[in-house]
C-alpha cells in the first residue's frame, strides 16, 4: 500500500478479531514509529506493549472496560523535561510516532484507534505497567485484525484552514 492510500484508509476501528498482533509485527511498527520527528533528537517516547492477560489486569483495576477492545494495544507515555518548550516538543513528537505505528500499521492491514483514557493518570496504572515517575503516560493505541470493514474516507479538505501569502 503506498502512504498516500494509508492515509487516506486509516481511520479509527473499534472492533477487532480475536487474533492477537505477532510480536515481531509489532516490533516492526515501533521500529517505524520512533522514525518520527524529534527535535534535539530527545527520543522522548516509551512504550508498553500489552496483551490480553495485562488489559485484563488494567481494565480490572481501573474499570475502563474499553482497554478490552483489543488483544493487543500500545501504551504510550513521554518523557517529562521541565523546560516547557521542550516538553511540548517531545509531546508532539510522540504524537508523531503514534501516526507513524498507526499508518504502518494501516499498511499492513491492522486496524487501530488512539485513545487517550483519563484512567492512565491512576496510580494504579504505573504500577502494573512499572512505569518510571519521570514518565507521563499520554495514551493507549489499541492495535488488532480488522473485526469490522473500514469506514469510509471522509470529505476533508484543508483549504478552509489554509492561508496563501505571497
Amino acid at each position: 500500500m503506498q502512504v498516500d492510500e494509508a492515509i487516506r484508509g486509516r481511520r479509527t476501528l473499534k472492533a477487532y478479531s480475536d487474533e492477537p498482533v505477532g510480536r515481531d509485527v509489532v516490533a516492526e511498527l515501533l521500529d517505524l514509529a520512533v522514525l518520527a520527528p524529534n527535535h534535539h533528537a530527545t527520543e522522548p517516547w516509551r512504550f508498553w506493549v500489552v496483551g490480553r492477560e495485562a488489559l485484563d489486569a488494567l481494565a480490572e483495576a481501573t474499570g475502563d472496560r474499553k482497554l478490552l477492545r483489543s488483544q493487543t494495544a500500545i501504551v504510550v507515555g513521554v518523557e517529562r523535561d521541565p523546560d516547557a518548550q521542550i516538553a511540548e516538543e517531545d509531546y508532539a513528537a510522540v504524537a508523531c510516532a503514534i501516526e507513524n505505528f498507526m499508518l504502518a500499521a494501516r499498511g499492513r492491514g491492522l486496524a487501530s484507534f488512539w485513545r487517550t483514557p483519563g484512567v492512565l493518570s491512576l496510580p494504579v496504572v504505573a504500577t502494573l505497567l512499572k512505569v518510571p515517575e519521570s514518565v507521563r503516560l499520554i495514551g493507549v493505541v489499541h492495535v488488532g485484525w480488522p473485526g469490522e470493514p473500514f469506514p469510509p474516507q471522509p470529505e476533508r479538505s484543508a483549504a478552509p484552514f489554509t492561508s496563501w501569502l505571497d
